[in-house]
């Protein structure tokens, strides 16, 4: 009876640290997939006041980053691996990889970034503060990394 109390206690355990841990990147999910459809409200609601994008060398409100998505012909498919993440009070902390499947009618490219991110709860709601993105080269990929699907 013990093993099993305890076997229940680690499940729910478990899904409640999974689901916490999918709360604090949901603004990121929620950011790129704005991107992707071009949406440039849905970028703005996953970001808070004090938002700064840190782009190879630049820096960028998210006045600048909605400025760069603008409709295109391509389709853009989004992937994620995190690295790692650490919630400190209403703050959180994450590193993952991302990568962009970009798809037209005549060719499809994937560009990967590590990046960082900097998730402040606000109210009720996890909203991105601070994102540093760094770009591999071009036809680089990471090692070993295994992607999800948004």
């Amino acid at each position: 009876m013990k093993h099993i109390l305890a076997l229940i206690l680690l499940v729910i355990f478990s899904a409640s640290t999974q689901a916490k841990d999918n709360t604090i990147f949901s603004p990121v999910s929620d950011l790129f997939l704005a991107v992707s459809n071009f949406d440039h409200e849905k970028m703005r609601a996953a970001v808070d006041d004090s938002f700064l994008l840190l782009e190879h060398g630049e820096v960028w409100t998210i006045d600048d980053f909605v400025n760069v998505v603008k409709p295109a012909d391509y389709i853009r498919t989004n992937y994620f691996s995190v690295i790692n993440s650490r919630v400190e009070g209403d703050v959180a902390f994450i590193n993952y990889w991302n990568k962009a499947n970009f798809k037209n009618t005549e060719k499809s490219a994937d560009i990967y970034w590590l990046e960082s991110v900097v998730v402040s709860k606000v109210g009720d709601k996890w909203l991105l503060s601070q994102m540093h993105s760094t770009r591999l080269p071009q036809g680089e990929s990471p090692k070993g990394v295994t992607f999800i699907k948004q």
